[in-house]
């Protein structure tokens, strides 16, 4: 089960930074929609509701990272 410690990390960074730019600039995410729209493709009702979606994934990533450490 260790060798998926870095990749558990790795989703739970993700979460977390995706989680802060829902919040504060989601313009950003947009953009990178857009231009890695096969690879990271975020739906319109997560833009929609993207303060709870923003939270959601600053906790949850917390919780994982706080799980492995």
């Amino acid at each position: 089960m260790q060798g998926y410690d870095f990749y558990i990390v790795f989703v739970a960074v993700i979460a977390f930074v995706t989680g802060l730019l829902l919040i504060g600039s989601p313009k950003t995410l947009i953009k990178a929609g857009e231009l890695f729209n096969r690879v990271y493709n975020v739906e319109s009702v997560v833009y929609t509701k993207r303060i709870p979606f923003g939270f959601a994934y600053i906790i949850f990533g917390g919780i994982l990272l706080y799980i492995l450490w």
